[in-house]
């Protein structure tokens, strides 16, 4: 046999030897991930604390993290999962699930909440991903490997991890796929459903947001960067309620006004203009 087919036979070989062992690697991570107990996201964690200089008083903080106990309640979260919320003052538009149960919301995406029910989706839905481990589960198949391997040999991951991850930044830029969106809506809607008694502000929240999309001038709120969204999705929510019978429609709960004043001032602040000292300012 000619000595080039023997290369080009021996590396077909190694690249469909690769190719099969990376899908396993995938199928693997997803199923080796329900094995890692949360201490060990935990511990990871804090090895890589979130700096995001968040608001960590005031009404609006408060509501917040009283709200995300409420659902972790409701959606039946194992006592050791642990939800905190941030708060970030920007005008951004989105809020974020990462590792050991941190949610990070973004006033941007609150003042375009018409009721609590609306954001109680969005909150529901970032701590369907928590419960469902979609943080440790995108950090990639090479750290869900890796610790779920140390994890039963009972050794520390944290050496590997570092190399793999680097810093914090990994840990806030985390994507999650089309079905794990998909399943953290269909949680999030029944946890709506389960404590407001109907689904009312479910579809309206997403159909609020996309409508933001369009217009003149109009920014892409950055909740559809990582949460992506289109018709199919909006459908998806409609035909869930449809099938399980529960109400779609009803009274939504207005977001204290506390809460409101609070945000609308945070807002009023970065608009205001800002001056010169010892200048005067022409109007």
């Amino acid at each position: 046999m000619h000595p080039l087919k023997d290369f080009f036979l021996l590396s077909g070989g190694v690249l469909a030897i690769l190719v099969i062992g990376i899908a396993l690697l995938s199928l693997a991570a997803d199923r080796l991930v329900q094995t890692i107990p949360f201490s060990v996201e935990h511990r990871l964690a804090n090895k890589f604390p979130l700096d995001t200089g968040a608001i960590t008083t005031g009404p609006t903080a408060k509501y917040l993290q009283d709200l995300a106990q409420v659902f972790s309640k409701t959606m039946a979260l194992p006592k050791e999962m642990k939800i905190r919320v941030s708060l970030i003052d920007s005008d951004v538009v989105n809020a974020f699930a990462t590792l050991d149960g941190n949610i990070v919301f973004f006033t941007g995406l609150l003042r375009r909440m018409p009721n609590e029910n609306a954001l109680a989706m969005v909150m529901a839905h970032e701590i369907a991903h928590v419960k469902l481990r979609h943080p440790l589960r995108s950090l990639g198949r090479g750290v869900v490997v890796g610790l779920a391997v140390a994890t039963v040999a009972g050794v520390s991951a944290n050496g590997m991890v570092e190399k793999l991850l680097g810093n914090t930044g990994a840990l806030t830029v985390l994507s999650f796929t089309r079905d794990q969106e998909s399943a953290a809506d269909r949680l999030a809607v029944a946890a709506l459903v389960k404590h407001y008694g109907h689904a009312a502000s479910a579809r309206q929240l997403f159909e609020i947001l996309n409508a933001s999309k369009g217009g003149k001038g109009s920014v892409v709120p950055e909740f559809f960067a990582s949460h992506p969204l289109d018709e199919n999705r909006i459908a998806a929510l409609r035909a869930q309620i449809r099938q399980q019978g529960w109400q779609e429609e009803g009274n939504p709960q207005d977001i204290p006004l506390a809460v409101q004043k609070e945000i609308t001032r945070l807002g009023n602040i970065k608009k205001k203009p800002k001056t010169t000292p010892g200048k005067r300012q022409n109007h």
